[in-house]
């Protein structure tokens, strides 16, 4: 399974994504029918489930707001 953090906007899945490639959290952008079940028109960072409490951590320690998550098979 994947996690998939829903983000407000591109530039925030862009940001997000870098920061967790710099800790070593492979991710990749999305705009899957997992993110369109959050919110119709918003951005989402999938990766393995075991990495989701560090990286929503780490995503919500650099200021960016999270608008949901949800996963993705």
């Amino acid at each position: 399974m994947k996690k998939v953090i829903v983000l407000s906007s591109v530039t925030y899945a862009l940001k997000a994504q870098e920061i967790l490639k710099n800790n070593g959290i492979y991710s990749n952008l999305t705009r899957s029918r997992a993110v369109k079940s959050v919110r119709g028109c918003g951005y989402g960072i999938s990766f393995d489930e075991i990495s989701s409490e560090k990286a929503q951590s780490l995503i919500v320690g650099a200021g960016i707001p999270i608008i949901g998550s949800t996963e993705e098979k």
